[in-house]
C-alpha cells in the first residue's frame, strides 16, 4: 500500500510529457483547418529558389581557307603585262577592248571543259627588273602605287584575280613581298614570282646575266604566302613560279645558271595552305616549238608533280606576237598538256 502514491505520481508526470506534443498538434492542426477553410487550398510546400540559366555562348565559325579558293575547282586565263609597255602583254593597258578580248579568250577554255569554271585574270608586274642599280642599288624598281591601285579597282569592278608578278633583281625576296602586303590582304590577289630575274646572291644583273635560284630562296615566299589567308581570312592563295629554263635536279653542277634555273626543285616546300602552280614561261616562234614547249611541260611541271610532290598545278604561257611568227597553240592543244594546265596567261 506504501507504493502506491509514488506509481500515481509517475503516471501522473508521463501524462503530462505526453500532453504537452499532443497539444501542439492540435494547435497546428486547428491552424491547418483554418487556413483551408479561408484559402480554400492546403499549403503549399516552400519552393527552392531556381538557378539562373546562363544565355547559350554563339559558337564562331569555323574560317575555311579553301571556300572561295579558285583551284581547284575553277581554271585561271590571264593576261600579262609590265603596265605601260605593249610589247610585254595585252594587259599594258586597262580598257573595255582588253577586257573584251580577254574574256573571249577564257571563254575559249570555258567551252573545252565546263567542269572547271574560268576565272579571267591579269598577271601585272609589280616589281620591274632593271639593267642599273637604281638609287637603292636593287637592279628593280616598283611601279608606282596609282597605277597598281587603278589595276586592283579594274580587277574588282570586273570580277577578275589579280597575280602580282614580283622580279626582285637583288631585294631581299620577303622585303619585296612585304612591300605589297597591303594589297595581298583582298581576296582577289595573288603572287607570281620570276626566278629568271632574281639574283638573291647578287651574282648577276637582270637582262645580262642569266640567274640561279634555290629552294631556299623561294621557300620563305611560299610560307609567307601560305599564311596569308590564316591571317587575313581570305580564300586560300595561288603562288605562281615562272619557269623559263630547266631544273638542276639531275645535273652534276645544278647551280650552273648556263644549265638550270631551279637548282633542287625537290627542295620546295611542300605546304598544302597555298596552290603553288610551276609555269612554263619560255618563248616559242619558230618552226617546232609547239614540240619544244610541249616536252618542257611534261618534264618540268608533270614529271616534277610525280617526282616531288611538292606541288599540284601546272601552268602554260602563250606569247601572241613572238609565237605567232611560227603558229599559236590553239587553247585545245594547250589542254591537250596532261596533266590539263589550271593557270593559263598570255603575253605579247
Amino acid at each position: 500500500m506504501s507504493a502506491q502514491p509514488h506509481v500515481r505520481g509517475r503516471n501522473r508526470r508521463q501524462a503530462a510529457l505526453i500532453g504537452v506534443p499532443l497539444a501542439l498538434g492540435i494547435v497546428l492542426v486547428a491552424a491547418l483547418v483554418r487556413y483551408i477553410t479561408q484559402t480554400g487550398e492546403p499549403a503549399a510546400p516552400p519552393r527552392a529558389q531556381a538557378t539562373p540559366t546562363a544565355a547559350p555562348v554563339k559558337a564562331e565559325p569555323v574560317f575555311d581557307p579553301s571556300a572561295g579558293a579558285a583551284l581547284p575547282t575553277s581554271r585561271v586565263v590571264a593576261y600579262y603585262a609590265v603596265p605601260g609597255a605593249a610589247a610585254t602583254g595585252p594587259a599594258y593597258r586597262l580598257g573595255a577592248d582588253m577586257l573584251a578580248r580577254l574574256k573571249d579568250q577564257a571563254a575559249q577554255y570555258q567551252a573545252l571543259d565546263p567542269a572547271h569554271p574560268v576565272v579571267a585574270g591579269i598577271d601585272l608586274v609589280v616589281s620591274v627588273p632593271d639593267r642599273y642599280p637604281g638609287p637603292v642599288g636593287t637592279y628593280s624598281h616598283h611601279v608606282d602605287k596609282a597605277t597598281i591601285d587603278s589595276y586592283v579597282e579594274f580587277c574588282r569592278a570586273n570580277g577578275l584575280v589579280l597575280f602580282l608578278d614580283l622580279n626582285f633583281g637583288w631585294t631581299d625576296p620577303l622585303t619585296e613581298l612585304n612591300a605589297f602586303a597591303d594589297y595581298l590582304k583582298l581576296p582577289f590577289v595573288h603572287v607570281a614570282v620570276d626566278p629568271e630575274w632574281m639574283f638573291p646572291r647578287r651574282n648577276g644583273i637582270p637582262g645580262e646575266n642569266l640567274s640561279n635560284v634555290r629552294a631556299a630562296d623561294l621557300n620563305p615566299l611560299i610560307q609567307a604566302v601560305a599564311e596569308m589567308p590564316a591571317q587575313y581570312h581570305v580564300p586560300r592563295k595561288m603562288f605562281i613560279i615562272h619557269q623559263y629554263r630547266p631544273d638542276g635536279d639531275d645535273l652534276t653542277d645544278p647551280y650552273n645558271p648556263g644549265k638550270a634555273l631551279i637548282a633542287d626543285k625537290r627542295n620546295l616546300v611542300n605546304d598544302s595552305r597555298v596552290d603553288v602552280v610551276v609555269h612554263v614561261d619560255s618563248v616559242g616562234g619558230w618552226d617546232g616549238d609547239i614540240e619544244t614547249k610541249t616536252e618542257q611541260y611534261n618534264d618540268w611541271v608533270a614529271q616534277g608533280m610525280q617526282r616531288y610532290g611538292n606541288f599540284r598545278y601546272g601552268g602554260f604561257k602563250i606569247f601572241y606576237q613572238l609565237e605567232s611568227k611560227h603558229r599559236l597553240m590553239t587553247p585545245a592543244e594547250v589542254m591537250a598538256l596532261q596533266p590539263p594546265p589550271m593557270v593559263i596567261t598570255y603575253g605579247n
